[in-house]
């Protein structure tokens, strides 16, 4: 009993006295401490969890889904041998959304009205565009990013990311 006291009295931090009595209270303040901080950790954890991002990302024939933000420009916009990705454009479109905030990267054939049929579809899903950005990336693709305020009507982000490149195979 003696050994597990003074095992006990070196675990217990700012600890005055060393007989077996004052070891214990000390050592039980010290676990309700460390319960309270584990449920104020446990509680933030709870709040960044359902504040973080979500990803979709459409690509090369298939959509995945992750918490981790994509960086750069999808790959069928990188080297131009990208497969169809459905109908005969060659599309990718990233969706990554926080809070009621939306980011979307949309790689897709350069043709005339694209962007004008792209934001009408955001729109029609309950989007509010707030900024746009167009860059041509070759001379055969735009590089669009748009970001936009989630409205009344908004689906789900697979539903959004399949809506859109329905739009951009459809659109000739």
């Amino acid at each position: 009993m003696q050994q597990q006291s003074v095992a006990l009295a070196t675990m217990v931090p700012d600890l005055t006295k060393t007989d077996k009595i004052s070891i214990l209270g000390s050592t039980i303040q010290y676990v309700k401490q460390l319960e309270e901080k584990v449920k104020t950790l446990e509680e933030q954890n709870a709040r960044r969890t359902s504040s973080e991002s979500s990803t979709v990302f459409e690509g090369k024939g298939h959509i995945s889904s992750t918490d981790k933000q994509h960086t750069s420009c999808p790959r069928p916009c990188l080297d131009g041998s990208a497969e169809s990705v459905g109908g005969d454009s060659n599309s990718s479109v990233e969706v990554t959304i926080h809070e009621n905030t939306v980011l979307l990267k949309i790689c897709c054939e350069s043709r005339s009205g694209v962007l004008v049929m792209i934001i009408s579809k955001l729109e029609s899903l309950g989007l509010s565009i707030i900024n746009t950005s167009v860059l041509p990336f070759t001379n055969t693709y735009f590089s669009i990013s748009i970001t936009a305020k989630i409205g009344e009507g908004f689906s789900t982000t697979v539903e959004l990311v399949n809506n859109l490149n329905m739009a951009l195979r459809d659109f000739s």
